[in-house]
């Protein structure tokens, strides 16, 4: 039996921690160091699953970052 190294899809309304640093553009350690500061909100399902609902992941963006134009 092979085992396989598959990324579990979070539900539409929710991403996972390596969703949010590939949309970010950092690495999963930045976005520990976000969640240790409290910066960036999330809910933590188990001690090792979170998920990012990504209205408040938006809202972040909006906040912390500008498009230059």
């Amino acid at each position: 039996m092979s085992l396989e190294r598959t990324e579990f899809l979070a539900s539409p309304d929710y991403e996972t921690k390596l969703q949010v640093a590939r949309r970010l553009n950092v690495s999963i350690r930045t976005i520990d160091n976000l969640m240790r500061q409290r910066r960036l909100p999330f809910i933590k399902l188990t001690s090792r699953i979170v998920r990012f609902p990504k209205a408040d992941v938006d809202a972040y963006l909006a906040r912390n970052f500008r498009i230059g134009t």
